[in-house]
């Protein structure tokens, strides 16, 4: 229910022992190593050596990993992850055996041959379908390509005339004695052989260009242009069937794509290794590795350690100025809603965890923003199973559940299931079971919003009233702790009788308290903002102290419309309620069609409010986020820590399962 308490470490090793040191310290992931720019000791020796050149030889393994495994995911059939099991469970035995193999590169080399193989065919295939779009305009001409320019005393062009400039260009080469000749015709362009007399060369040259004229490619090749072809086609045929075989190949390689991701996670937990060892300070003979460590796992780092007979484990003082990494710690009830706290950002050394105090307020919010029980049961059981098919973590759907939970609370003190089926599509003759229903129903019920929203609003302001004053009582008292005691008065206290004595003064107006106690109140009200207006700049001049009070008095206004913004809880759950009992609506009139009523109600019922589950579901996290992060925490939480990241082995690929033999 806190922010765990750190301890800053220096582990002293022989180099003989780092790699071995590391990797087990990598297995245990308790403790944050720094590097050598923001280690101490590299500031307090700063001729300690550290390592600065790239590993280039694993960086290229990784990435030819990477590139393989891409490259067999199409011929991989169907993956063995999945959505909530993205990672492929290895014994440990298979893993070591995978990894440690010396052959184990093998697979790697074969996935890369097939792979470049099928990259050359492919652009050779690219280059003939090219050098064939060129070739088949002239597949009719039957003489040698050479022989076209073979002719001492004329020069000949080859090349294409699109249709609509051909009239233009046979009227200009008539003009300069030349001859033309169409070849072939077709796709509006012309296949023509131009021949004209050396002296006019030139001439005929300008001529075409001026006509778009564009030249033949016949670069390099000799003979008949249809007998290139015919050796083009030919080839194709040849590369498809080669193609074919690399493909069965591809197929074939990848029934072991799952030994390529053990060799690319282990590879990348490797360079992990390899490069804290190069950025830490060191010696000829000792590596110093600087880190911190959650006090309650300093005995297990100990015992890590002391495997090592030429490494040592000391407890050192943090350099003056330096803060700690902030690992948040709460226990099974809280845990869950870290998630919320993590998406806001992580405390400070001088906050406290917000995880305890917002976990009840939002999973209330949330379920009353759907308040409907027959939406929370089926998420509850969505989340269950989902919760079964998952790997890793779980924090996020844990906390979904309970939100769900709370759901089915809600909807049932506000009579909310499947928003009024019920009422609507069962029957409610007397003891039928529509009306058993409906009577179990209304017992439960201690309110019904579409009858009575005042109701609704007043619970959604109240909460919000509650949890504001919440939120300036966890910084009061956070202040206190930290001994500062002018911000815990001007800043927080002031606020909380303020806010106090002007709903009681309210109620005391209205006639709710003895009318008695509302001068009493007032007049409490008014020393509060006399005390906001003059204390809240305290260490500013005259000027900025009178700036400063208005705009703070001002935020009286602010505060108003803090807890306004909670009356969305119950526009929400008001509007949850309203979409079912539309859909609850069209699916009666559906199923008053003759023969295929019933199926096509039940069809629509079901989609109806599967889509209102997932829109309401939508509606009811992000407004309740929204209350935590807009209304909440700027009571007290100030945020901008920096996330305690421990040294541990990371897997994109594959979950280890240890063996218990």
């Amino acid at each position: 229910m806190a922010i765990a308490s750190m301890q800053k470490v220096m582990i002293v090793a022989h180099r003989s022992q780092v790699t071995e040191l590391l990797s087990a310290l990598q297995d245990c992931g308790v403790v944050q190593i720094l590097d050598a720019e923001r280690a101490m000791v590299s500031k307090e020796w700063p001729e300690l050596m550290v390592e600065t050149r790239r590993h280039r030889d694993l960086e290229e393994s990784i990435d030819r990993l990477d590139k393989a495994i891409a490259f067999l995911k199409p011929y991989a059939g169907k993956d063995q992850s999945s959505l909530f099991a993205p990672l492929v469970e290895i014994d440990a035995s298979t893993y070591g055996n995978v990894t440690g193999a010396e052959d184990s590169t093998e697979i790697l080399d074969d996935v890369e041959s097939v792979r470049d193989g099928m990259e050359k065919l492919a652009s050779e295939t690219e280059n003939d379908a090219a050098t064939l779009d060129k070739l088949l305009p002239w597949e009719t001409l039957a003489i040698p390509v050479e022989q076209l320019g073979g002719l001492s005393s004329s020069t000949t062009f080859a090349g294409l005339i699109a249709d609509q400039n051909f009239a233009e260009a046979q009227e200009k080469l008539d003009e300069l004695g030349a001859a033309i000749e169409v070849v072939a015709d077709e796709d509006r362009t012309k296949a023509c052989i131009v021949a004209c007399l050396n002296e006019t060369a030139g001439d005929v040259s300008k001529a075409l260009r001026s006509v778009d004229f564009e030249a033949a490619a016949f670069e390099g090749l000799t003979g008949v242009v249809a007998d290139k072809i015919a050796s083009l086609k030919a080839r194709q045929q040849e590369i498809a069937k080669e193609q074919a075989d690399l493909e069965a190949q591809a197929t074939e390689l990848a029934k072991d794509r799952v030994k390529l991701q053990m060799l690319f996670d282990h590879h990348q937990n490797l360079h992990g290794r390899v490069v804290t060892e190069a950025t830490s300070p060191a010696t000829d003979h000792a590596v110093f590795i600087e880190g911190w460590v959650c006090k309650r796992n300093y005995k297990k780092l100990e015992k890590i350690v002391a495997r090592f007979d030429a490494s040592d484990l000391s407890a050192i003082e943090p350099a003056e100025g330096e803060e700690p990494p902030i690992e948040i710690d709460n226990g099974p009830a809280t845990r869950p809603f870290e998630t919320i706290t993590r998406l806001y950002g992580t405390p400070s050394i001088k906050d406290v965890d917000p995880t305890v105090f917002l976990a009840p307020f939002f999973a209330l919010f949330f379920g009353l923003c759907l308040t409907d029980a027959g939406y929370g049961i089926v998420l509850t059981l969505l989340l269950a199973w989902a919760l079964k098919k998952m790997q890793g973590d779980k924090k996020a759907l844990v906390m979904l559940l309970i939100c769900s939970v709370l759901t089915i609370a809600a909807g049932a003190i506000t009579g909310g299931w499947f928003a009024d089926t019920v009422q609507t599509l069962l029957p409610q003759d007397e003891g039928s079971f529509g009306a058993t229903l409906e009577g179990w129903r209304q017992k439960i019920m201690l309110f019904d919003p579409m009858a009575q929203p005042l109701i609704f609003i007043g619970l959604s302001l109240g909460l919000g009233y509650i949890q504001v004053l919440f939120g300036l009582f966890i910084g009061f008292f956070n202040h206190l702790n930290r001994k500062e005691y002018p911000e815990a008065i001007f800043e927080k206290l002031t606020w909380i009788i303020l806010l106090n004595c002007l709903l009681l003064f309210a109620l005391a107006k209205n006639g709710v308290l003895p009318a008695a106690l509302g001068t009493p109140f007032g007049i409490i009200a008014l020393i509060m903002v006399g005390m906001i207006f003059w204390c809240t700049e305290r260490n500013s001049g005259m000027a900025g102290r009178i700036g400063g009070g208005v705009f703070a008095v001002f935020s009286t206004v602010f505060y108003m419309g803090d807890m306004l913004s909670y009356v969305r809880i119950m526009a929400l759950g008001m509007v949850t309620a309203g979409l079912g009992m539309a859909v609850n609506i069209l699916t009666k009139l559906v199923m008053d069609v003759p023969y295929v009523g019933f199926i096509l109600g039940l069809l629509l019922f079901v989609f109806g409010h599967v889509v209102n589950i997932a829109l309401s579901l939508l509606s009811a996290f992000v407004h309740s986020l929204r209350l935590q992060f807009v209304e909440f925490f700027p009571k007290f939480f100030e945020g901008g820590g920096r996330e305690f990241k421990p040294f541990k082995k990371v897997y994109d690929y594959v979950s280890i399962v240890k063996n218990d033999k």
